[in-house]
């Protein structure tokens, strides 16, 4: 079979198909290329070889530059887009490759179409990590140094400025050349659209503004885009680290959002959304927000004392891009202290207008006039407050009184809206009289107001108050009471009231008021006087209108002593005066009833209903105070005993006890009670002795007078008692024995002392009446001595001893009566004619009224020793 010769061509041109794909995969410059055909037939003489080879073809590649960008893009349908916010950045990725056979240094560059309404910076920065991303240290390209088929990641970074005017359409292109600029590829557009930015602003508000310590605000921070462009995401946050720091904390949650997501921080750097203790930050982040919508985030803090007095900032901040707003506002955490001062029931006038300022015509020297006022803590918070007082004219004393006119005490400490009632009373010397009332709180806060007198009077109103009293007598009869003389219940009482305007000017609206005693009862009044209260609370007032000057009125009431009253007491009334003028009520004079209604009741008993010459008569006085509520005090008891009756001393007995003998004047007794019991009976006894000058009937008289212990001092009067005793002289003979002893008085000393003094037998002692005795062994006996006054007297049988007769006178003669009355006695001492004895020793002792004497005597064989005690009205030895 004879080959075809085609085939030869046809393999000749695949040689030549093959030298064309080596140069387009980018054969190295220089590199030869040597071709030869060679053909293969049948040849006719199957001898020959049926090949044929052509000549050989040197062929040496020349150098070629080429430089391709991608991806491609032009202005109908750039390589990529973006749409941008002024201030936002776009980056493109591109891929240089030099397609050329040859190594070479291609420069690059970025420009802006000149079809761009917007021309932003751009720049080429070649990307060494390949993130897609200009990173820190990758250079910004002008040129590239590439090998044949080298490819190389570049990044075209658009910037485009935060302007608002910076909004339109960028095309941006990457261009890459050979040297000189030959072959450039420019076919590499993208697209940068930068629209209207979002506009944010930031509004904070603390509600309320003006915290007090304690209390809590509500933080509201508002952000909203205003622009008409949506916006990228927005965080919007508030930092406390600097409110902590001062006293002003988040409340825990209390954080809101209308949109977005809550997010708290403890450190400023790591935010959660869950809440953290302590919350040192709130934000809120939404992934955008479209023009006029809004972010409100809400929370509340609590003030602390601590916060007290500063006024702290706090400052909140949004960003979206790279746009950042802020918004500052400041709480002001204090208290707001005032106070006010004003009228009563007013204190809050304003300061220095007609409705802060009381005014009185006039007020008189002497009589205190008084305002009213209210003062108030219109602050919020407690504070103390004190009260001064000025002259702007005119001058006076003030005091501050309370309501019920007991001095204020000051400080006053007030809560935030309490008040307090201030009374200020004038001691007005001189008008008129301007006075300036000033309240301070210690945080230094005040308020004042003004009382103001138009003139000053001197004198007072004559008010004058007098009574009349009556008690029923026989047939029902009115009897006057004697003036200063008790009542008793049952009485009537009339009180006359007479009030007197002095003045030149009227007293308006004056109203007088007498509270009655407690223990009379209303019976009537006249001038319209208006009874008000029960029984023992009983007042009576007289509405007189208007006092003209110079009038004078008369008023009276009748009242009846009731069964309450007291024995003792006194009924005092008072009345008073009040105008609109004198608003310190003025007193009258003060008139005082004495009561008593129970009486001072004796009775007196003597121990026999016969008596003679001699006898003792003991006397029984029972006082009963028949009051029963009141004593009676500095009782005297007054006893006159008949004549012929002589008190015998210590006898005086006091419910059995003993008590000081009486006083005795002209011959009447008086002992003095200090109390005799409401309701007790005291009883007093005492002893007498007849005399002989008693005649007839013994009628002993006693009176009592005390004093009432009550409210008034007023004497009180017993009945008389009496008690008598029938003398009957013939009981016992009118004869007497005179016993007695004649003794040498040796100690000198008046008295018969055994030891010492000797007795004188054999003396003979006459009386007066000529009948003489003789003594035996001293004693002295004279039987059945006839009525009368018998005297011993010194008679012949005395000459032996002319002494001791002379001295046996003598005291026969002082004691005549002693020794008719006592059989006891001590004898008739008779001066020594020698032989005497003084005392070795005498020694007195007094204690009170008892005196003790001692005397020491030499005797033959030892010593004798007296001693005597005594006492008042007694002796003893």
């Amino acid at each position: 079979m004879k080959r075809s010769p085609s085939l030869s061509a046809t393999l000749a041109l695949t040689g030549l198909l093959c030298a064309t794909s080596a140069w387009a995969a980018g054969t190295p410059a220089g590199t030869e290329i040597i071709n030869q055909a060679t053909a293969e037939f049948d040849p006719p003489v199957p001898t020959d070889p049926g090949r044929a080879t052509s000549n050989t073809v040197r062929t040496v590649v020349q150098a070629v530059c080429s430089v391709s960008v991608t991806p491609d893009g032009t202005l109908a349908q750039p390589a990529y887009s973006a749409a941008l916010l002024p201030g936002e950045r776009a980056v493109f990725a591109y891929t240089v490759v030099n397609t050329g056979n040859t190594t070479g240094e291609f420069p690059v560059s970025a420009r802006t179409e000149a079809s761009s309404t917007l021309t932003p910076p751009v720049r080429v920065v070649r990307d060494l990590n390949g993130n897609s991303q200009p990173d820190a240290g990758e250079p910004t390209l002008t040129s590239l140094t590439l090998a044949p088929d080298e490819r190389v990641p570049v990044l075209l970074v658009v910037d485009t400025s935060s302007a608002d005017s910076a909004q339109g359409d960028a095309y941006v292109n990457l261009v890459a050349s050979c040297a000189g600029g030959e072959n450039p590829d420019t076919n590499n557009v993208s697209l940068v659209r930068v629209g209207p930015p979002p506009v944010l602003g930031v509004e904070k508000t603390f509600t309320p503004a003006l915290v007090r310590p304690g209390s809590e605000t509500t933080v509201t921070v508002t952000t909203r885009n205003g622009g008409q462009g949506e916006s990228r995401e927005v965080v919007l946050t508030d930092l406390l680290d600097t409110q902590l720091a001062q006293g002003l904390v988040f409340v825990p949650g209390s954080a809101r959002t209308n949109v977005g997501t809550l997010e708290y921080t403890t450190d400023g750097v790591t935010w959660s959304a869950q809440e953290t203790a302590p919350v040192r930050g709130v934000r809120v982040r939404v992934a955008s927000l479209a023009p006029g919508a809004a972010i409100t985030l809400t929370f509340r803090m609590l003030a602390t004392p601590q916060a007290e007095g500063r006024v702290i900032p706090n400052t909140a901040t949004a960003r979206t891009g790279g746009r950042e707003a802020s918004g500052t506002a400041s709480a002001d955490v204090r208290y707001l202290p005032a106070v006010a001062i004003g009228p009563v029931g007013n204190p809050e006038a304003p300061e220095g207008t007609a409705a802060d300022t009381q005014q009185k015509p006039f007020a008189v020297v002497g009589q205190q006039v008084c305002f009213d006022h209210t003062a108030k803590n219109t602050g919020d918070v407690r504070d103390t407050f004190r009260l001064t007082v000025t002259y702007p004219q005119g001058a006076a004393r003030a005091q501050f009184l309370t309501a019920t006119g007991q001095p204020l005490a000051q400080p006053i400490a007030l809560d935030p809206g309490q008040t307090v009632f201030v009374r200020v009373c004038y001691d007005v010397q001189a008008g008129p009289l301007d006075a300036l009332i000033t309240i301070t709180g210690d945080r230094g806060t005040s308020n004042t107001t003004r009382d103001q007198v138009a003139a000053v009077e001197g004198g007072l109103p004559e008010l004058r108050k007098s009574y009349a009293a009556t008690t029923q007598g026989a047939g029902g009869a009115a009897v006057p009471v004697p003036a200063g003389a008790t009542v008793a219940a049952g009485d009537t009482v009339t009180y006359t009231l007479t009030v007197r305007n002095p003045y030149t000017r009227p007293l308006t609206n004056a109203v007088v008021t007498d509270p009655l005693p407690a223990h009379v009862d209303f019976k009537e009044a006249s001038a319209g006087g208006v009874v008000s209260g029960q029984p023992g609370a009983q007042t009576v007032t007289w509405n007189l209108g208007t006092l003209a000057p110079g009038e004078t009125r008369t008023l009276t009431v009748v009242t009846q002593v009731s069964t309450r009253a007291v024995d003792g007491e006194a009924l005092r009334n008072t009345f008073n005066l009040v105008t609109t003028e004198l608003t310190n009520p003025l007193p009258s004079n003060e008139v005082a009833t004495p009561v008593w209604t129970a009486q001072l009741l004796i009775r007196k008993d003597v121990s026999a209903q016969e008596a003679g010459f001699g006898d003792r008569l003991t006397y029984t006085l029972n006082i009963t105070n028949a009051s029963a509520t009141t004593a009676i005090v500095n009782a005297v008891v007054t006893d006159t005993p008949a004549r012929g009756l002589a008190y015998i001393p210590g006898t005086s007995l006091l419910n059995g006890k003993p008590i000081p003998d009486p006083t005795i004047e002209g011959g009447v007794l008086r002992w003095t009670l200090a109390e005799i019991p409401a309701g007790a009976t005291v009883s007093i006894t005492y002893q007498t002795r007849v005399t002989p000058e008693a005649t007839g009937q013994l009628v002993n008289t006693v009176v009592v007078s005390g004093t009432g212990a009550g409210g008034v001092a007023r004497a009180i009067a017993s009945n008389r008692a009496t008690a008598t005793t029938k003398l009957n002289p013939l009981k016992f003979a009118p004869l007497a024995d005179l016993v007695g002893t004649v003794f040498v008085d040796r100690n000198r000393n008046g008295l018969f002392d055994p030891l010492l003094d000797t007795p004188v037998p054999g003396a003979r002692v006459l009386l007066a009446g000529g009948r003489q005795v003789l003594t035996d062994v001293g004693a002295l006996l004279v039987p059945q001595r006839a009525p009368g006054h018998p005297r011993p007297a010194p008679g012949p049988g005395l000459g032996a001893l002319p002494a001791a007769a002379r001295a046996a006178g003598r005291w026969a003669q002082r004691h005549a009566d002693r020794v008719r009355a006592r059989p006891d006695q001590r004898g008739l001492p008779a001066r020594p004619l020698g032989g005497d004895i003084d005392a070795l020793r005498r020694t007195v002792l007094i204690v009170g009224d008892v005196r003790v004497e001692k005397e020491v005597y030499a005797v033959d064989g030892g010593y004798v020793v007296i001693l005597r005690l005594k006492t008042p009205g007694r002796w003893t030895t």
